[in-house]
């Protein structure tokens, strides 16, 4: 439990630290007097709403008589179990709505929140993976974020800062490519009882609302949103 919860602040620290250096001096969360603080109270409470997205759809999916009293249901560190789908979708879905809601640039929202997560996912995949040597989609999964992280800041954010990319770009690629590489994961390596799971079934329709609007967005829409 003590290295499960240890894993989740560490990730959550590299996401603060990745988000503070993107937000900090950027011109445009400037010009609209976003702060870093203001920044930071959102990554909070973009935090406890991922957390319980992630815990609800994998109770969903994986339902066990435990998970369905009080105590199952919260107490994650002594019954383990979090969706990495319901993490990313909910949160994404929250941060659009409270950015829309504050008038904040939900584009660049998007982004900066998405690279952030990005940044953290190969540690948390490095954890768990130490402590399951040998298992095929851990160390996939380490392998493919390392470098679509590696890709991310030295290939999308330089275009996004030329402005080849407009703003939420970054972050609906970074949707498109997770829905992408999970369900292409999870046919070829995960067993049939994960491949047909309620995670999946969700994940399709977040796939093509990510690439409908990655489309619209960057080809017919216009420079931020």
């Amino acid at each position: 439990m003590q290295f499960f919860i240890f894993v989740l602040f560490f990730c959550f620290f590299i996401f603060l630290f990745t988000l503070y250096q993107l937000s900090q001096d950027d011109f445009i969360f400037i010009r609209k007097g976003i702060s870093v603080e203001t920044i930071f109270n959102t990554a909070f409470s973009i935090a406890i709403i991922s957390l319980i997205a992630a815990r609800l759809l994998y109770i969903f999916s994986y339902p066990r008589p435990v998970f369905f009293t009080f105590l199952g249901s919260f107490l994650f560190p002594y019954f383990p179990g979090l969706s990495i789908i319901g993490c990313v979708f909910g949160g994404a879905i929250f941060l659009s709505i409270y950015s829309y809601y504050k008038k904040f640039p939900i584009g660049r929202m998007l982004d900066f929140f998405s690279v952030s997560l990005l940044s953290s996912l190969p540690f948390g995949f490095l954890f768990v993976f130490l402590l399951n040597l040998g298992n095929k989609f851990l160390l996939t999964s380490l392998v493919f974020y390392i470098l679509f992280l590696i890709f991310t800041i030295f290939f999308l954010l330089r275009l996004s800062t030329k402005g080849k990319i407009k703003d939420g770009g970054i972050g609906l690629l970074f949707l498109i490519i997770f829905s992408i590489f999970t369900l292409v994961i999870n046919i070829f390596i995960a067993n049939l009882h994960f491949v047909y799971s309620l995670e999946n079934i969700i994940i399709f329709p977040g796939l093509i609302l990510s690439l409908a609007l990655f489309i619209y967005k960057q080809l017919l829409g216009k420079r931020s949103y």
